[in-house]
């Protein structure tokens, strides 16, 4: 092997064991700072399985729920129409008020995603709601959200000239998007 290939490997060996040696000590922490770490640890809770049963677990659980429950807000089913409401307002749960294009609604799941994709070559925000009807599963295909009505219509007028499709403009609510289909 040449000399010099020796010295650079030699000299690389050296330096990462001094590194391995030397960068815990410099990086530990001081020993109050271990001691405090350690001392902040809570004494396990002390459980007398004999004493406890499965009614007392499951009321304690219903208490929790109950005094969880009683902390959440209040939501308001808001039936406002925001049609004319100027951008950037809140709801009367305190939500922005967003809107979204729809431009399709289908029975079939794979035309919904075959429509989302179409519109994400386009680099549009497109997104697909899932609904259950007494007629069956239907999935529609939106655009958006924005809080600008004005971006969106512009937006709206864009998609027709460029890919055919005619959208209306409709109220994106937050609480919709547990329905949302992923991908």
């Amino acid at each position: 092997m040449d000399q010099k290939l020796k010295q650079r490997l030699t000299g690389a060996i050296i330096l990462t064991s001094l590194a391995i040696i030397i960068l815990p000590l410099l990086l530990d922490g001081t020993q109050e700072d271990r001691e405090r770490l350690v001392a902040d640890i809570p004494a396990a809770p002390a459980i007398d399985l004999e004493e406890i049963t499965v009614q007392d677990v499951k009321h304690q659980m219903e208490q929790m729920e109950r005094a969880s429950e009683s902390r959440l807000p209040i939501e308001v089913v808001d039936e406002t129409d925001y049609t004319d409401a100027p951008d950037f307002i809140l709801d009367q749960n305190n939500l922005p008020v967003n809107w979204s294009i729809q431009l399709g609604s289908f029975q079939n799941e794979d035309n919904a995603t075959r429509l989302r994709a179409r519109l994400r070559e386009e680099n549009y925000r497109a997104y697909i709601l899932h609904a259950r009807t007494r007629e069956g599963d239907i999935y529609r295909v939106f655009v958006g959200p924005s809080s600008s009505k004005e971006a969106l219509a512009e937006m709206n007028a864009e998609i027709e000239s460029k890919l055919d499709l005619r959208g209306q403009i409709v109220r994106y609510k937050i609480e919709e998007d547990k329905e949302q289909l992923g991908g």
